[in-house]
């Protein structure tokens, strides 16, 4: 899978203020069938007595590249998540023993878990971590479970679907929210639909289909590619596709939809940078016969995460002042925008729902590819003013 170097050169502090208009302004939003909507422009929304200026303060770094890391048997990075109090957890979905490992809160190594293996509690290939309000480990393996530990690494119980899934999430209702994959044979598109399951496994509700042209009959790729995103926050599901344009729908663990994010935004040419570095993985012999094309401008956006103060932080393709980073849109709980930031978390040019970042307890933590190609956790102190 090829990847976007976005590489934030390390800094003490790092200092991001925000652009905002000279005065107040009346928000824009309705009721369309039922449904919030909430609009926002080009520029942030000046609001009386809210915090725009976010400073972040490097903390630490837990870097693969150093020996220490090494030993613990951590290779690669795939995702983080972060419990209620502050320990990290890092997935390695290709390690060849133990798939998680656990970190404190200042950085230092506590265990590993998360064998190898088919048995109860053990993973055939981790895809997908995240960590519920209750500090429960959730781990994802495509190969129709998905597998729950405690936050110290012991195994709870596991659940066994009836399909594959690339992603499985047991929301707080007892829900599940599940990504599949929907192809059939010849079909123009190869699809992942996000799917919310009762209790029984039983489908409830269909909440986004992500798309891409099929290439094993011949269609064309266009890039960048579309993409899907989606997280959970304070007990509701916000789900992104770059389709519908810079839209953020909010659905409840019901499947309802409660509100509609829409952002105006400049369009941004596709770099020749980019264009360069996805054309590396056409050089393959294997890859000879596909087809591919570039648009003339970027997605609305390419990846999302919330904190636990509510706040949304959208990561769009406008390059920031420093190398390889891109620029953030920031709303506030009630969908507005509020700020920008600049931060340069990797992310992978297939889009697919990995936590590259993710904010709780005023700290931020943020994955990242280092020039030499090994990945490393960076944690900042997050401060508003």
């Amino acid at each position: 899978m090829k990847k976007l170097l976005m590489i934030l050169p390390l800094a003490l502090i790092l200092c991001f203020v925000v652009g905002c208009q000279d005065k107040e302004v009346n928000v824009e939003r309705f009721m369309e069938d039922g449904v919030e909507v909430v609009v926002n422009h080009v520029e942030p929304y000046k609001l009386r007595g809210e915090p725009s200026v976010l400073f972040l303060e490097e903390a630490f770094t837990i870097d693969t590249e150093k020996d220490d890391v090494a030993e613990t048997g951590l290779t690669n990075i795939w995702s983080v998540d972060v419990d209620s109090e502050d320990n990290i957890y890092l997935l390695n979905h290709r390690a060849n023993r133990d798939a998680i490992f656990k970190f404190d809160n200042k950085g230092n190594f506590v265990t590993s878990f998360g064998h190898k293996g088919e048995g109860p509690g053990e993973l055939r290939r981790a895809m997908y971590l995240r960590i519920s309000p209750k500090d429960d480990i959730m781990v994802a393996d495509p190969y129709q479970k998905l597998v729950i530990f405690n936050k110290d690494g012991s195994y709870k119980n596991q659940i066994l679907f009836k399909e594959l899934y690339l992603e499985a999430l047991l929301l707080e209702n007892g829900n599940y929210l599940v990504k599949k994959t929907d192809q059939v044979p010849e079909s123009k598109y190869m699809e992942w639909p996000l799917i919310l399951l009762n209790t029984e496994l039983e489908e409830i509700k269909e909440l986004d289909r992500y798309k891409r042209p099929n290439f094993t009959i011949g269609e064309e790729l266009v890039y960048p590619l579309h993409g899907s995103v989606h997280c959970i926050s304070g007990g509701q599901i916000y789900v992104g596709n770059t389709e519908k344009g810079y839209e953020i729908w909010v659905y409840d663990f019901e499947g309802n939809l409660k509100r509609k994010i829409k952002k105006d935004y400049r369009p941004v040419e596709v770099p020749e940078e980019m264009k360069k570095e996805i054309m590396k993985q056409f050089e393959d012999p294997r890859a000879a016969d596909l087809r591919y094309s570039f648009r003339k401008h970027c997605l609305p956006f390419q990846y999302f995460f919330k904190d636990d103060e509510g706040h949304l932080f959208v990561m769009t393709y406008e390059k920031s002042e420093i190398s390889r980073e891109y620029m953030y849109d920031v709303f506030n709980a009630d969908g507005l925008f509020i700020s920008r930031i600049s931060l340069g978390n990797a992310t992978f040019l297939m889009q697919w729902n990995i936590k590259f970042a993710t904010a709780r307890n005023k700290r931020l933590y943020c994955l990242k590819e280092k020039e030499s190609g090994h990945m490393e956790l960076v944690v900042y102190k997050l401060r508003w003013e």
